[in-house]
């Protein structure tokens, strides 16, 4: 991980994985996290005791995830990725997991559900945060990830793109999550296929 020598607001440079200590050091310093994500796996498994210690010492959560609903963006989110049969599951596990997080810490108080294919992901804490791009392609690779300060342009983007997304997304209660996974289509059969007459 590199440390740019710029105004531009970039603090650090490196591949998503590099990261892997910074977002327990930013989790212990913040008071407030808000994710935009697929579904993050394996960010969830590597700090879900931090995430957890930040909730029980009264830290806010954000969580802005994938509508399970909408077909053609489950759809894209199939085709896109190598693994994207396994895409939906995965999703409704993010679903659950946040779920849980409410119904132990009382956070998140809401889900916000995009419906549009992601650009990029965020990890947007106090005064930092750390945005991760996607591959164009899908053959799994290291992806390109940086920490700007939000009193930057780079932080009065993403806050003006949070801001957007609330606009945009539909919000949910986590208790009304497993309604929504228990009405999406099961199976990777029905996300392969064309989707394109609908």
């Amino acid at each position: 991980m590199t440390e740019p020598e710029s105004s531009t607001g970039i603090v650090r440079v490196g591949t998503f994985g590099a990261f892997y200590q910074r977002f327990d050091e930013l989790l212990d310093m913040s008071t407030s996290l808000a994710t935009y994500f697929i579904h993050s796996r394996r960010w969830r498994e590597n700090h879900d005791a931090t995430l957890k210690a930040f909730l029980k010492r009264g830290g806010t959560l954000e969580v802005f995830l994938p509508d399970l609903e909408h077909h053609e963006l489950m759809f894209s989110l199939v085709r896109h990725f190598d693994d994207g049969p396994l895409i939906p599951s995965l999703v409704a596990d993010a679903y659950r997991y946040f779920g849980r997080l409410a119904r132990d810490f009382g956070q998140p108080t809401e889900i916000w559900l995009f419906n549009k294919y992601p650009t990029y992901s965020f990890y947007r804490f106090d005064r930092q945060a750390v945005i991760a791009m996607y591959s164009n392609v899908a053959a799994k690779k290291e992806l390109p990830a940086f920490e700007v300060a939000m009193d930057s342009s780079f932080g009065t983007f993403l806050a003006a793109d949070i801001d957007d997304l609330k606009k945009e997304c539909r919000r949910r209660a986590p208790n009304d999550l497993d309604d929504i996974i228990r009405a999406a289509p099961a199976g990777p059969t029905y996300w392969d296929q064309d989707l394109s007459d609908e």
